[in-house]
């Protein structure tokens, strides 16, 4: 969520550099990812970028396609060898894992760890600070922990909170498909609260985290004794796509990028959005 004018000058500087350096040739990686990643993603890649056409004078393009979990596993195993994606960037660490373990041909290597999240309890207009009311009496909203790792994180705080199966009774607690839908019903203010991944909400600068003003936050942390929950560990896999050699290069230079290997810029972004480092 950096502001429009720092994307603007971002983007100003990307291209003035594409013009300075004006690379032989490009290549392209194609990467699928959760929508909660994808702000935090967009300003990875464009860093990357930038990065290696100053180290190394090349063109790596970089093709995102943002989709719940679920419908990117199964792109990916229907895909086989020429499949849509070289690298699946999930919001959790079940469904890397369920590749590598069911389709271990369609996968290279282990699933690695990228960033550790968090979950928030956020309002545009009700005081949530102190964290869920007493009463819940009115309704708020949640990722659908069938099909969302953070909604199942959120089941597992709901499930420690007192009063919350006078909430199921009143049908108080709804649900959204994924947390992209669920913060944009929050902050949309179809809900008066909800739950949220603290990357959609928080930006860290200047030795502190920041938030819009005239919100409210609560964080609920994973190691929180009256309420835990499995800590939301983002996890990737790289993907057995046919690829040519130089598609090969960047796939790797990316993933080092984004886990900090030889250089610190990608991970610098991951904290910013408010997310811990493996």
């Amino acid at each position: 969520m950096l502001s429009r004018e720092v994307k603007k000058l971002a983007l100003g500087v990307s291209t003035a550099l594409a013009l300075l350096y004006s690379p032989a040739h490009a290549t392209t990686i194609r990467i699928g990812a959760t929508p909660s990643f994808s702000d935090a993603l967009n300003d990875i890649i464009a860093s990357f970028q930038n990065y290696y056409i100053i180290n190394g004078n090349l063109t790596y393009n970089v093709v995102v396609t943002t989709d719940t979990t679920d419908n990117l596993k199964s792109a990916i195993v229907s895909g086989g060898a020429t499949g849509p994606y070289d690298l699946f960037l999930s919001s959790g660490y079940v469904s890397p894992y369920d590749l590598a373990t069911s389709n271990p041909t369609l996968v290279v290597g282990s699933p690695f760890r990228y960033a550790i999240g968090s979950l928030m309890l956020y309002s545009t207009s009700v005081d949530i600070s102190a964290g869920l009311p007493s009463s819940l009496t009115k309704d708020f909203v949640i990722a659908d922990p069938a099909t969302d790792f953070y909604g199942k994180a959120t089941a597992q705080v709901l499930a420690t909170t007192p009063g919350i199966l006078t909430a199921l009774h009143g049908d108080h607690v709804k649900t959204r498909d994924d947390i992209g839908s669920t913060f944009a019903a929050v902050d949309g203010g179809i809900y008066g609260y909800g739950f949220v991944a603290k990357s959609q909400i928080c930006q860290y600068y200047g030795g502190a985290e920041h938030y819009v003003d005239g919100t409210y936050h609560h964080e609920y942390r994973s190691n929180n004794a009256a309420h835990p929950y499995l800590e939301l560990a983002l996890k990737g896999i790289k993907i057995a796509r046919t690829r040519a050699t130089d598609e090969e290069a960047e796939l790797a230079s990316f993933i080092n990028f984004l886990t900090g290997v030889g250089t610190s810029v990608g991970t610098d972004i991951l904290k910013q959005y408010c997310y811990k480092i493996p």
